[in-house]
């Protein structure tokens, strides 16, 4: 049963939507990701411009942004292996079945 703000009143519109916004651990840690990413795919693009300036000027760029770039990229791929990863059918979910499947399990003649 939910916690309404004045449990002896009538429960408004407000006390509803509040007592719909559970905590959820899950939906917070994808939302934590996915605004991690973000911060890091901003300063890649960052990084990625001032390179792009630097060199555009005839200017050397220094080693320690070439490998930063390189470790943001890697980070980011990651990043989307494991968002993909985690989108698939858990272990054990067979996911549909072919027909030729259902035919093997049913022992056709």
């Amino acid at each position: 049963m939910g916690r309404h703000t004045n449990p002896h009143g009538p429960v408004t519109m407000d006390d509803m939507t509040r007592d719909d916004v559970a905590p959820d651990p899950a939906r917070d840690d994808a939302a934590n990701a996915a605004a991690g990413r973000a911060g890091l795919l901003a300063q890649l693009r960052q990084l990625e411009s001032f390179a792009a300036r630097t060199v555009a000027e005839g200017d050397a760029l220094p080693p320690q942004a070439t490998e930063m770039i390189l470790h943001l990229r890697e980070i980011v791929n990651a990043l989307d292996g494991l968002t993909a990863s985690m989108a698939e059918a858990p272990p054990g979910d067979a996911g549909p079945r072919s027909d030729a499947h259902e035919e093997d399990l049913r022992g056709s003649p």
